[in-house]
């Protein structure tokens, strides 16, 4: 048996809990990036409600996202914020950047359209597109934590 003070082995330990939790998030949830983009999708499609209505759609969507990074955290048995390793970062900097534009095309189609007919095709499609980026945003996010943290997927 080693010392417990041994520092060789300390990091060794530390070295095995990492890569199990690498190994961990690796192994990716398609349930839980389905449901994300789901939720996503939700919260652009409530901006075709009227006020107070689209805000209160966006709170439960953030809600929700909230409740599902908490069963994601136990799940895991650590938060993943997205924001980690340096590069998965960026994909998930650029999903914000795009959700931020789909909610402006969304209010706008909301404030413009001509018929109830358009805004429900309009946002119909603004919900879709949602879905497809957040869906292909999440697994995109899941490549580079792979690649950055050597684990295979």
């Amino acid at each position: 048996m080693t010392d417990p003070r041994d520092p060789a082995e300390a990091l060794a330990t530390i070295r095995r809990s990492q890569d199990d939790v690498h190994r961990r998030v690796a192994a990716g949830s398609w349930r839980y990036d389905v449901t994300y983009s789901l939720i996503c999708a939700g919260m652009i499609g409530s901006q075709a409600l009227n006020t107070p209505f689209n805000s209160l759609g966006v709170g439960a969507g953030a809600l929700a996202l909230a409740l599902l990074y908490r069963r994601e955290s136990r799940r895991l048995g650590v938060a993943v914020t997205g924001m980690t390793p340096p590069r998965a970062r960026w994909v998930a900097i650029g999903l914000g950047m795009v959700f931020v534009a789909l909610i402006v095309c969304a209010l706008v189609l909301n404030r413009k359209a001509p018929s109830t007919a358009i805004l429900a095709m309009g946002m119909a499609g603004l919900s879709l597109a949602a879905f497809l980026i957040s869906l292909a945003a999440a697994r995109l996010w899941l490549r580079v934590y792979r690649r950055e943290t050597g684990v295979a997927g």
